[in-house]
């Protein structure tokens, strides 16, 4: 066997070794490191290539010589490959994360519609709660006390506080010293 074979099945044993403690072990190896651990891929990857490159040039019967001038070459074709695909992953990943960012925008614009949509059934609740408030009480005997054109001002009142009310985007309180005088019955 060549000088080159040898040091590529070292190299490729201790790879197995690295990696066999990397199962063995449970707490964080440098190898674990992402940036290492890809390293390590794209090394094994290499030297896998150049012990099949090694036992097919020995198989033919080459001479060690020629096949380490041809090795820097294959090597370099090897890692231009690694390459590649590496930048065909980059891609494909920042494609997904593309992908994903339109999902997450969608995903955010339903959500603001389906708030104001839960805002708004608030409201109605709200409203509807109000009314059944009022439901069992009965004004008949303070109603009953005004006269006609009381209950005619009164009347109008009401409905121009109603339409406008309708209009008014927010729930105002009446004015202080409205709420301070006590009811007259006349």
């Amino acid at each position: 066997g060549g000088v080159g074979h040898r040091a590529a099945e070292t190299l490729q044993q201790r790879l197995e070794d690295l990696e066999q403690e990397k199962i063995n072990l449970h707490f964080q190896l440098p190898s674990r490191q992402p940036a290492l651990s890809s390293f390590l891929g794209h090394l094994a990857a290499q030297v896998q290539a150049a012990l099949r490159r090694g036992a097919t040039q020995q198989a033919s019967g080459d001479d060690t010589h020629a096949s380490l001038r041809t090795e820097p070459r294959l090597l370099e074709r090897t890692a231009q490959d690694s390459l590649h695909v590496s930048i065909t992953r980059r891609d494909w990943l920042l494609q997904e994360k593309q992908q994903l960012q339109k999902e997450i925008e969608a995903l955010q614009a339903r959500m603001l519609v389906l708030e104001a949509k839960d805002q708004q059934l608030r409201r109605e609740i709200e409203e509807k709660e109000q009314q059944l408030r009022w439901q069992g009480c009965d004004l008949t005997p303070l109603v009953g006390r005004l006269s006609l054109g009381q209950l005619q001002e009164v009347s109008k009142a009401l409905q121009d506080t109603l339409a406008s009310a309708g209009q008014i985007p927010f729930h105002a309180e009446p004015p202080e010293t409205v709420r301070r005088q006590p009811f007259l019955y006349s």
